[in-house]
């Protein structure tokens, strides 16, 4: 296995061979190339910074589910280190191209592609895909290098170098809807000058595990837990939509500006609205995102006309674009998530920063025709556009609001924090800043007892998730005892369950290192103090876990 380093200055990609022995993938290895080559001082879009894509440790290989690709680097969002994940195709391919990580450095002068096969990998000029939104120029790229290729690839947004700006990997369908979308992980990559990354995987295999016949009972095993999962069949049937009910049912769904926990017109926006009007006009639930997929929660929705308009049309975007917004017609929601996703930007970025604007006294709830239209201009770089590519944060302190919905400058996510309290002190204390997926905690939600320890616990477990490649929704990473004997037998190394939790571990502890570093200290581990005072409706909910016991996290 290999690493590509790419000096973007020097035009140079050099391939690198990393040790069989050193088990870090996904989010693992960009904490470790963070640590080891990052610089915490510089500044996140500055040549010195580096932009990592790296697919999980089981990528490429016979293992379920396992096809997700993480990007990181030093966000130009939160200041910090970030990480964000997507589905999609590239992971597995790269994986079975032997290719552990790909590290990019320094800043060409000029667009470039990143071209990567079987004979090795070079940079070439992009051409005629600059500018393009995402759609079109993956048509362009496989006119121009063949239809069995993975694409990952940034938007205008993320040329533009907008914090808010996201990386788009093809789906199994070629569409360019699997985004890793938080943090600003496309202005990063579009800060070294680099448009997409086209991998070919033609005339490999998938990858041979060291013990055959280990990794093949491993495998197994971990397919048969993920099928017979309590949750398999909902999200298959619903996709991850449902939760448009169930955090509505229980007050945690922002709507309004984070200013209610429930939206009295949310069967608008629900999954059986959703699955209504795909059966009525050829849409589809139940699709996958990546190969070996078996929850397969994606939808794929059409428009009235029957024509396809998005294929991952998930629940933080409906609810942030939709509840958050006061839009109740999922069809405007499903217009800009498409919009979203040809321009490369992060969803729920997007419907934090619009719903801000309603502070500001130019934004009317429920107005989606106006929600469009700010989402163009961000588009075409326009002045109210910059602004709000710039995330929650920035159009914030651009109006002279105080009332920011964000965790370390990045906008809190639809899973209300005040109704949810063990999720509220994930998004107080992840590196990451606000984040759903760093550690979801629902047990208890309304009650600040023994929060900090479910958060802590989830926190690891979802780090060493997010270095396998595995997906979330495969919900077996509270069973390290499924995942530990497949990388033991694929790597042939004695790896069992409590190398998997010291695994997370090690990953916050680097994370939190470099936070320190690039400035940010225990102290930002907090939410919003309006959040401790400003109750939400239906709950009357505030966050009160004390904030000693916040600073008592990363005490492992």
């Amino acid at each position: 296995m290999s690493i590509l380093k790419v000096n973007m200055t020097q035009r140079e990609v050099v391939s690198e061979p990393f040790p069989n022995d050193k088990i870090v993938g996904g989010r693992a290895m960009i904490d470790y190339l963070l640590t080891e080559y990052g610089i915490p001082s510089a500044h996140p879009l500055a040549p010195e910074s580096i932009f990592v894509a790296a697919p999980g440790l089981l990528a490429g290989s016979g293992a379920p589910q396992s096809g997700r690709i993480s990007f990181g680097g030093k966000s130009p969002l939160t200041g910090g280190i970030k990480e964000a994940n997507a589905g999609g195709t590239a992971g597995h391919k790269l994986g079975r191209l032997g290719i552990r990580a790909i590290m990019v450095e320094g800043k060409a002068d000029e667009w470039h592609i990143l071209k990567i096969d079987s004979s090795g990998a070079k940079l070439e000029p992009a051409g005629d895909i600059v500018g393009m939104k995402n759609y079109p120029a993956c048509d362009k790229l496989r006119e121009r290098y063949g239809e069995k290729i993975a694409i990952i690839i940034i938007g205008p947004a993320g040329e533009m170098r907008m914090a808010n700006s996201t990386v788009a990997v093809t789906d199994p369908e070629d569409r360019p809807a699997r985004h890793a979308g938080r943090g600003g992980v496309g202005a990063m990559m579009g800060a070294k000058g680099l448009k997409a990354i086209v991998i070919d995987s033609n005339g490999t295999s998938v990858r041979k595990a060291v013990d055959g016949e280990a990794f093949k009972a491993a495998a197994k095993k971990a397919a048969e837990a993920i099928q017979n999962g309590p949750l398999t069949e909902i999200m298959h049937t619903l996709g991850t939509n449902v939760c448009i009910d169930a955090d509505g049912d229980r007050g945690s769904l922002p709507s309004y500006n984070h200013r209610h926990g429930a939206f009295e017109k949310r069967k608008g926006l629900c999954s059986n609205t959703m699955i209504e009007l795909n059966n009525a006009r050829g849409g589809s639930m139940g699709n996958s995102c990546m190969p070996g997929c078996l929850v397969k929660c994606s939808p794929i929705f059409h428009d009235a006309d029957g024509n396809h308009v998005t294929s991952a049309l998930e629940y933080e975007t409906v609810a942030m674009l939709g509840a958050n917004l006061g839009i109740d017609d999922l069809d405007a929601v499903a217009r800009m998530d498409r919009q979203c996703d040809e321009l490369g930007l992060d969803t729920i970025e997007t419907g934090c920063a619009i719903g801000i604007l309603n502070d500001a006294g130019i934004f009317e709830f429920g107005d989606a025709a106006k929600a469009e239209a700010y989402i163009e201009e961000m588009g075409k770089g326009t002045p109210m556009g910059r602004i709000l590519g710039s995330g929650v944060t920035g159009t914030a302190h651009m109006f002279g609001i105080d009332r920011i919905p964000a965790v370390k400058g990045q906008g809190i996510p639809a899973h209300s924090a005040r109704s949810l309290k063990g999720w509220a002190v994930t998004y107080a204390t992840s590196p990451q800043g606000a984040d759903h997926t760093a550690g979801v905690v629902e047990d208890d939600p309304l009650s600040p007892v023994g929060q900090v320890e479910r958060s802590r616990k989830q926190q690891i477990a979802t780090a060493a998730m997010d270095a396998t490649g595995l997906c979330m929704f495969t919900f077996i990473d509270g069973q390290p005892e499924l995942i530990a004997p497949m990388i033991a037998a694929l790597y042939g190394v004695e790896w069992a369950a409590a190398d998997f939790e010291e695994l997370g571990k090690e990953m916050l502890r680097q994370e939190r290192a470099f936070n320190i570093k690039a400035g940010i200290g225990p102290e930002a581990d907090g939410l919003p103090d309006w959040m401790r005072k400003e109750p939400l409706p239906p709950t009357d909910a505030v966050f009160d876990v004390p904030q000693e016991e916040l600073q008592q996290l990363f005490n492992f």
